[in-house]
C-alpha cells in the first residue's frame, strides 16, 4: 500500500512504495551534482615559469615563452609540445612540470596530468598550486581518497584559500567524515560568505546528520545566492520532508521539478508526498507523467494501481495491478490488491482466486485473509467464511469490521448466541456511531436478545 495514505483509504492504501530511501539516494546524487557544479567554476592556478640555469637558457627560454603564449590562448596541444621539450632538457624544473600538468588537464588527458603534477610535487612538495590542482583533478576523477593528502596539504599551505577548504571538505565528506567536513565548509564560508556551493555542501552534511532545520536554512541560502542551482531547491524539499511537513515538501519538489522536469525518480517520490497530503489527484498526475516516459520503472504500475483504486477508478486500477503482476508475479500484496479491486468491481470468483494466491504466497497476510472472508460472505458461503473471520478475530487489535461480518454470518445461519456475541463486540469497537452498520448491529442485537429470552 502507498505509505502515508490517510484513514479511509484502506484496502488499496496498504501497498508499500517500491522505492529506495529517497533521503539517502538523493543525498548521494546531490553530492555528485554539487561536485560538478563547483568544478565548472573553480579557479585553477595559472602556471608561472621561473628562470632556468644559464647554460640551458638559450634552448629552454624560447620554449617556455612559446608554452606561456600557448597557455594564454588556451592552445593546450602547442603548450604540451613545448613543455615536453623543456622537461626533456631539464627534468628537475618543477614549474615546467606544473605547467605541463595544467596543459594536460586542459586536454582532458587526466592520467598524464596526474603524473605531471606528481612529478611537480616530488620536486617541490610545498607548491600550493600543484597540490590544489592535483587534489581537484583527483576528485573529478572520482578518486577522493587519493585527493585527500593533497587537499589537506593545500589547505595547510594557504589557510586563507576558500577553494582549498571547500575541496578538502568534499573529500572528507566522501569518506564519511561529516563533522570534519562541516568544519571545512564553515571555514570556506568564513572566507567567502557568498559562495553558494559551500552553503549547499554544508547543507548536505546537515541533511545526512538529520539536522533538517539547519539543512533547510543552508539550502535556502544556496538557492538565493545561485538561481542556477536547482539541486538546492531539491535539498530544501528533502529537508522539509525530514521535518515531517509533507505539504510544504510537495510544494518544494514541484518548484524543483519545474526546473528539472526530466527527473523521473524525484517525480515518482513526489507522488508519495502528494498522498501523505491527501492530494490523490496530484499523485495520479505525477505518476502518469512518469509512466509516459518510463512505464517499466520498478513499482510504478503498482503505485498507479494503488492511486487509481483510491480514486475509485477501478478499471484503471485493475489494469495497472495486472501489469505490475507481470513484472513481479510472486508479490503477495499485489495479488491482494488486485483481489480488492476485483471485489469492489463485484467480480467475485476471480477476486477469491487472487486472495487465495496471496495467502498461498504469504499465509500471514491479514488483509488478504479478510478479503477472502469478505468474498465468501458476499457469495453467501457463510460456513466457509466463519473460520477465516474467527482466525482474524483472535489477532491483536482485530478491526471492528471483522466482528460485523462474523456476526452477520452467524445471523444468516441462525446461530443466535454467536451472532449476538459478535454484534456486541462490534458495537464496543466501532467508533462511528452514525454508520448504517452500527444501526443494523444495534437492531439485530436487540431482536436476538428478545429471541434468546423466550
Amino acid at each position: 500500500m502507498l505509505e502515508g495514505s490517510k484513514s479511509g483509504q484502506s484496502g488499496h492504501a496498504c501497498r508499500r512504495w517500491a522505492r529506495a530511501t529517497i533521503l539517502a539516494m538523493s543525498s548521494a546524487a546531490l553530492l555528485g551534482i554539487s561536485l560538478q557544479a563547483a568544478a565548472q567554476t573553480k579557479p585553477k592556478a595559472k602556471p608561472q615559469p621561473e628562470s632556468t640555469d644559464d647554460q640551458a637558457s638559450a634552448k629552454i627560454d624560447p620554449l617556455l615563452k612559446e608554452a606561456e603564449n600557448a597557455l594564454n590562448r588556451q592552445d593546450f596541444p602547442a603548450a604540451v609540445k613545448s613543455l615536453k621539450e623543456v622537461v626533456d632538457l631539464q627534468p628537475d624544473m618543477a614549474p615546467a612540470w606544473f605547467s605541463l600538468g595544467y596543459a594536460y588537464t586542459g586536454l582532458r588527458q587526466n592520467d598524464e596530468a596526474v603524473a605531471a603534477y606528481h612529478k611537480t610535487i616530488e620536486l617541490q612538495p610545498d607548491l600550493f598550486e600543484a597540490r590544489l590542482n592535483l587534489g581537484i583533478l583527483l576528485v573529478e576523477m572520482n578518486r577522493p581518497q587519493a585527493a585527500l593528502e593533497h587537499l589537506e596539504k593545500a589547505a595547510t599551505l594557504k589557510p586563507d584559500n576558500a577553494r582549498a577548504h571547500l575541496y578538502y571538505g568534499r573529500v572528507l565528506a566522501a569518506g564519511g567524515q561529516d563533522d570534519a567536513a562541516k568544519k571545512q565548509f564553515q571555514e570556506t564560508l568564513r572566507l567567502q560568505p557568498e559562495l553558494a556551493i559551500a552553503h549547499f555542501d554544508l547543507a548536505q552534511i546537515s541533511l545526512n546528520q538529520k539536522q533538517f532545520e539547519d539543512a533547510w536554512a543552508e539550502f535556502e541560502k544556496a538557492a538565493r545566492l545561485d538561481a542556477k542551482l536547482p539541486q538546492a531547491q531539491l535539498g530544501m524539499a528533502l529537508a522539509l520532508e525530514g521535518l515531517n511537513r509533507p505539504a510544504d515538501a510537495a510544494g518544494a519538489f514541484e518548484k524543483y521539478l519545474a526546473m528539472k522536469p526530466d527527473d523521473l525518480e524525484t517525480r515518482f517520490h513526489l507522488a508519495r508526498l502528494n498522498l501523505q497530503a491527501g492530494q490523490n489527484e496530484a499523485a495520479l498526475e505525477n505518476l502518469q507523467k512518469v509512466y509516459q516516459v518510463k512505464p517499466g520503472l520498478a513499482g510504478l504500475a503498482a503505485a498507479l494501481g494503488d492511486v487509481s483504486a483510491l480514486l475509485k477508478k477501478l478499471s484503471e486500477s485493475e489494469k495497472f495491478y495486472r501489469e505490475a503482476l507481470t513484472q513481479t508475479p510472486g508479490d503477495a500484496d499485489l495479488h491482494r490488491a488486485l483481489g480488492k479491486t476485483l471485489l469492489d468491481e463485484e467480480i467475485l470468483e476471480e477476486a477469491e482466486a487472487q486472495f487465495r494466491t496471496a495467502l498461498k504466497i504469504d499465509p500471514r497476510n491479514q488483509e488478504a485473509l479478510h478479503g477472502l472472508a469478505a468474498t465468501l460472505y458476499l457469495e453467501k458461503r457463510y460456513p466457509e467464511a466463519i473460520p477465516l473471520l474467527e482466525a482474524q478475530a483472535k489477532a491483536p487489535n482485530a478491526p471492528a469490521a471483522v466482528y460485523f461480518l462474523l456476526a452477520t454470518c452467524y445471523d444468516h445461519l441462525r446461530d443466535n448466541r454467536h451472532a449476538l456475541a459478535a454484534y456486541e463486540r462490534y458495537l464496543e469497537l466501532e467508533k462511528d456511531e452514525k454508520s448504517d452498520q452500527v444501526w443494523q448491529a444495534q437492531q439485530r442485537a436487540k431482536l436476538i436478545r428478545r429471541m434468546l429470552r423466550k
